[in-house]
């Protein structure tokens, strides 16, 4: 019984090495290859390239997807490490979302490309149409 309290209590330590602390933030697209039109029904993997400006941000493949009509807001999420040095290396990423054509409206996607001087989100607007 004193070995399972013991291992409990140590378990719970507050001084692991390893912690630090993080945030989230959006990351604005900086490319995106669509193809020109959907044909309905069809499945397709849109690839989606954002920007890390350092070596504490990290993608985990995680972003906000909004349904707003026919548009769709894309928002990547990248991880950043605080409290830890970071190197000032620009690194890209890409990665997918699958979108599958079930409408046949035209898709209006709309990828977060940042804020602007008045702090209103701003967004690379591609329209496509569905055969």
């Amino acid at each position: 019984m004193i070995v399972a309290i013991t291992v409990t209590l140590s378990s719970c330590s507050n001084d692991d090495d390893g912690y630090h602390d993080f945030h989230l933030e959006y990351k604005g697209v900086i490319s995106t290859d669509l193809p020109d039109e959907f044909i309905y029904g069809r499945t397709y993997l849109i690839n989606v390239t954002i920007e890390l400006p350092n070596s504490c941000y990290y993608f985990y493949n995680q972003y906000d997807y909004f349904y707003e009509g026919t548009s769709r807001l894309i928002y990547p999420i990248a991880h950043i490490d605080d409290g830890v040095p970071c190197t000032p290396n620009i690194t890209e990423t890409t990665f997918s979302i699958p979108v599958q054509a079930l409408q046949s409206e035209p898709y209006i996607f709309k990828f977060y490309e940042g804020v602007d001087a008045d702090g209103q989100d701003m967004f690379l607007i591609i329209e496509v149409p569905v055969i």
